[in-house]
């Protein structure tokens, strides 16, 4: 039996020291810092930087500046001689054939019975704070090879996909390959805020601390016509109507510190409400999101313990006497710079949780109001769904319908179908996911899960317990487990513990992510101080969930989020109030 397995076999106590140990192994063992020899960028840090959050993630670490900041290299999970890219074996097998075997939704969509769809429009919103690659480089594309009646085909026999655009600065790395990540690897906010100066500025209104909201929702950006915001690639309704939620509440923080200090001007209220603000997201994501997605009694205290611990509140601790847990502890990088990890990026790969359409439903009596399909809700799309409903009715239609099992065969249709670039064929998104792994240097499954101290699995029956699934996956892989993605191999993961929505290698990976983005930051570890945040701002911080942060922008949904658990739960006909207001 794997640790992973013990750990929800035998109790809470056992399971959550399995967990820190584990944790303990993956930082002995698995961060590398693709800067060799300290030779990092540098850059110069103001006084402001000192007690704010710079605009581009500068400074958060005073003895290398530059760490974390928009521009800098990822990291690593795996060794260098285990991270280089296999040109010779890129396209084999075949991405655009293992998308279409092991990804097309054959039957509809399969849904997670046990979250609502706010649950995956909340991933992408945070992953898109935490990294980005870049434009794709056409000039030396990468030619899938598609057969002639292929609607992927160019012209030429091939689906073209353009290239990750490769890191061209001259510090040292032992790594054959590095890529830059152009946001900032805080969790810092920087989806609504931005990860340069001008963005940050052109957002503001530069009154009372606040952001720029018109009529209540986000301003239209008149170059591309569609909200506006820090961040806004691969933009869909879920994705407007987080960012408009958030920045809402970036309003609601300013207006409580220009009340509670009137003496406290514009930029000091921006910028600590800035810093609440991003503090309450990475406490939703902790103590809500994560226990939601992960349904497991051992899972949701571990990651109490990672905000505030289990211990006394007085215990005694170094750095903070106030917590045993990692906020307000010591600052802590294990000997490695921090950064964010293709590996990371690689497991967070979770296109099956969007649909293929949206019931979008009144509030008040749950009738249906329109039913957009997926590439109705995207780009352009999202913000004249936005004018035709209330930002009331959309959330609790998200709150009402599911998202998709994170398996095979449960890949959105318009993602495989993608037009994904001007004058450029339609793309499949599932084979370009597959291609990213595999040009980017991640070891395919088998030695993805060796690096990261999984035992690797000798058969495709290892990996699911639904034999027609590995037969199939026998077949596109010629029989060769080695071969196997490691997407594919996450996805088809069938023995998991109770209420998990996803399988172990994620899972390893995000053991020790999910605790070295706070360990790291100073802003939630030695500088999580009234000092920084206000009092105030640390009470506010205290008191949110997801729920509570809900009712707060939408009051309407007080009744309907009354006996709703966790805010990312299905709102469904348990609900005493969907009960009496719907069913009546």
């Amino acid at each position: 039996m794997s640790a992973y397995a013990k750990w929800w076999v035998f109790g809470p106590l056992i399971g959550l020291l399995t967990l820190a140990n584990i944790r303990c192994q993956l930082f002995e063992n698995n961060l590398f810092d693709t800067y060799a020899d300290n030779d990092w960028p540098t850059v110069t840090c103001t006084d402001d930087d000192l007690i704010y959050r710079s605009a581009d993630g500068r400074c958060n670490d005073l003895d290398i500046p530059a760490m974390g900041m928009a521009g800098v290299r990822m990291g690593r999970n795996i060794q260098p001689d285990y991270s280089y890219a296999d040109e010779e074996n890129l396209l084999t097998p075949n991405p655009r054939d293992v998308s279409k075997e092991l990804l097309t939704r054959t039957d509809g969509i399969k849904e997670v019975p046990f979250l609502n769809y706010l649950a995956a429009s909340w991933i992408q919103f945070m992953i898109h704070d935490w990294f980005e690659h870049g434009k794709r480089d056409h000039s030396d594309q990468i030619k899938v090879p598609v057969d002639g009646t292929d609607t992927h085909n160019s012209g030429d026999g091939t689906m073209p996909v353009g290239r990750t655009p490769t890191d061209t600065s001259p510090y040292a790395s032992d790594y054959e390959l590095t890529y830059i990540n152009e946001n900032t690897a805080w969790w810092d906010g920087s989806q609504i805020y931005g990860s340069d100066q001008a963005t940050q500025d052109r957002l503001r209104s530069f009154e009372g601390g606040k952001m720029i909201v018109v009529d209540g929702k986000l301003p239209i950006n008149p170059e591309t016509g569609r909200a506006d915001s820090g961040f806004t690639e691969n933009w869909w309704i879920g994705l407007e109507m987080m960012h408009t939620l958030w920045v809402l509440e970036h309003n609601k923080v300013a207006d409580m510190l220009a009340a509670a200090y009137p003496d406290m001007e514009d930029e000091e209220l921006f910028q600590r409400a800035r810093i609440i603000n991003a503090g309450s997201m990475v406490k939703i994501h902790t103590v809500d999101w994560t226990p939601a997605i992960l349904k497991n009694d051992i899972l949701r205290d571990a990651m109490f313990a990672n905000w505030r611990g289990m211990l006394p509140i007085n215990f005694p601790r170094l750095g903070n006497p106030a917590t045993d847990g990692i906020i307000g502890g010591p600052t802590l990088l294990e000997g490695v710079p921090f950064s964010l990890t293709e590996e990371f990026t690689a497991v967070y790969r979770m296109h099956p949780l969007l649909r293929d359409d949206l019931e979008i439903r009144d509030h008040t009596n749950h009738n249906l109001l329109e039913n957009p399909t997926l590439p109705e809700q995207a780009f352009n799309g999202s913000t004249q769904i936005m004018a035709n409903n209330s930002l009331t009715d959309l959330f609790y239609s998200f709150g009402h319908t599911h998202p998709g099992l994170l398996e095979l065969n449960n890949f959105p249709t318009f993602l495989q179908n993608f037009p994904l670039e001007p004058g450029v064929p339609m793309t499949d998104l599932g084979a370009v996911d597959i291609l990213r792994d595999r040009e980017r240097a991640i070891p395919r499954y088998n030695e993805f899960r060796r690096q990261i101290g999984l035992k690797a699995v000798s058969d495709f029956t290892d990996i699911t317990p639904d034999t027609e699934l590995a037969e199939r996956m026998r077949a596109v892989y010629n029989d060769d487990i080695e071969a196997v993605d490691v997407m594919i191999g996450s996805f088809a993961e069938g023995y998991r513990p109770p209420g998990y929505g996803f399988g172990e290698t994620s899972f390893q990976i995000f053991i020790a992510m999910a605790s070295r983005r706070l360990m790291a930051d100073r802003f939630y570890t030695v500088d999580y101080t009234p000092e920084i945040y206000t009092q105030e701002g640390l009470d506010w911080i205290d008191d949110v969930t997801f729920t509570r942060l809900l009712v707060r922008n939408f009051p309407e949904l007080a009744g309907q989020l009354e006996n709703v658990e966790n805010g990312f739960f299905p709102w469904d006909e348990e609900n005493e109030w969907f009960e009496l207001k719907v069913r009546k």
